[in-house]
């Protein structure tokens, strides 16, 4: 039997996110999402801008990321929150996983959040 350890719980989706850093969008593939953060996938040109912006303490900046969750039907959810860089880990030589922490995320999509896990977790 496994022993989860992780405090909360986290599903597998496959979407786009949308990163603003510095004025500018960048994207993402959008991985797995929990009540505190998202975990993406990107390319190692967005680690080189976003290591651009560290601070003297070598902690990445925040920014802000939009993403959508799918909803019945064809409705459709769009999160936007302000996140900071939990972890950043290199799979190969072009892909790293980010987890991102929502720093700011409006009391409407956190609901909305909440409520898509309580879904995929009880289906």
């Amino acid at each position: 039997m496994l022993n989860e350890r992780r405090k909360y719980p986290r599903v597998a989706l496959n979407g786009e996110v949308a990163i603003l850093l510095a004025g500018v969008i960048r994207n993402g593939a959008l991985m797995e999402v929990s009540p505190s953060g998202v975990q993406i996938e990107c390319c190692h040109q967005f680690i080189e801008q976003l290591s651009k912006f560290k601070s003297d303490a070598g902690l990445y900046p925040n920014f802000e990321l939009e993403f959508t969750l799918p909803g019945s039907g064809n409705l459709k959810t769009r999160i936007k929150s302000v996140c900071n860089v939990a972890y950043c880990r290199r799979q190969c030589q072009d892909t790293y996983h980010l987890g991102l922490r929502f720093v700011a995320l409006d009391e409407e999509y956190e609901r909305q959040v909440e409520e898509f896990i309580d879904h995929a977790c009880a289906a």
